[in-house]
């Protein structure tokens, strides 16, 4: 599972393993960020790829 400052690897979907379970759309390549609710670094899972 990615984390909050690595690479993302497949645009997609994600959700963020915390109590806020925020979503997040990112692309290809961009930087997972830390969650926007709690503001801490989390793990990101992909929820839905897209193109």
């Amino acid at each position: 599972m990615p984390g909050t400052g690595q690479t993302c690897k497949k645009s997609g979907i994600y959700k963020g393993d915390c109590n806020c379970s925020r979503e997040i759309s990112l692309s290809k390549g961009e930087r997972f960020p830390p969650c926007s609710g709690c503001r801490k670094a989390v793990n990101w899972l992909l929820v839905r790829a897209t193109r």
